[in-house]
């Protein structure tokens, strides 16, 4: 391609105006199969693009649930949804710059795909480490959010959601909100005293639960009856582990793909700017 570039460079211009015809995509050429190959290509990266920012932000409105408690998902989810856009924006580069056979664009094209390529297998890598780091994680890295749910709303949403939804409360059990939390504390006076939050209370059918269902429960011989007791920490485990290995899979997964884009755009550039010497030769020869 260097070679091709010093030539062009050293050819006179013998029609300034008369730009070089473009190969038809269907022609039974080998130039014309490559261009082909290279549209199609552009144009299914172009939809999984749209697939990757989808996922980011399904994955995101999902995390929101718990990113007070945890935010462990926000670095892989953002650099996909941004993997995604860039993407589907280079799709659409490739796509003209193939059609209309411009170096510059092909040239664009080329670079950001094995930019996106790094930066998704680097998303893969992360998201792996993650979920490998996660089973060694205990319940005290949590335990802000306990003592935080009486004074922080956000906490107290994630950690409701979390714990109705799975059916667990507190992280280790039951204890930690009287343990760790002074307004959940047996000797703190208040009405929650000695008990629980009411997403801790056993959910009935056809039954509204009163926001008093779990307090002063603690200690009680129907406690087991009125409360979960079990800690929501390997529920909350497994939901990240699973949502981290969706986003570690699906980058790595649209990234092995790209190796063949990225020979496949460099043979094809490598063609157009060759083309484009020997057009400038036989004008200049005529």
């Amino acid at each position: 391609m260097a070679g091709a570039d010093g030539m062009q460079k050293m050819l006179p211009e013998a029609h300034p105006k008369r730009k070089h015809p473009l190969h038809p995509l269907c022609a039974r050429t080998a130039f014309s199969c490559n261009k082909l190959f290279l549209f199609i290509y552009a144009l299914v990266f172009l939809f999984v693009g749209i697939i990757l920012m989808a996922i980011g932000v399904l994955v995101e409105m999902h995390r929101d649930r718990i990113e007070p408690v945890n935010n462990r998902l926000a670095v892989p989810t953002a650099m996909l949804i941004a993997v995604g856009l860039i993407i589907a924006i280079n799709a659409l580069c490739g796509m003209v710059g193939t059609i209309m056979e411009k170096p510059c664009l092909l040239k664009v094209f080329l670079v950001t795909t094995v930019v996106c390529f790094l930066l998704q297998v680097t998303i893969g890598i992360i998201a792996f480490i993650y979920r490998e780091q996660l089973p060694h994680m205990v319940s005290k890295e949590f335990m802000f959010a306990i003592k935080g749910y009486s004074k922080d709303g956000e906490i107290k949403t994630a950690l409701d959601w979390l714990q109705t939804k799975y059916r667990c409360c507190g992280f280790s059990s039951y204890e930690d909100y009287e343990n760790e939390n002074p307004d959940y504390s047996c000797s703190s006076g208040k009405p929650e005293a000695c008990g629980v939050p009411k997403s801790c209370c056993v959910q009935k059918a056809g039954m509204a639960l009163p926001e008093s269902c779990g307090y002063g429960v603690i200690g009680n011989a129907t406690m087991f009856d009125l409360i979960y007791v079990e800690g929501c920490t390997g529920a909350l485990l497994q939901w990240l582990m699973e949502h981290l290995d969706l986003v570690g899979a699906i980058a790595l997964g649209f990234a092995i793909p790209q190796i063949f884009g990225i020979l496949l755009a460099y043979y094809f550039l490598r063609k157009v700017k060759e083309y484009r010497v020997w057009y400038r030769v036989d004008n200049f020869r005529t």
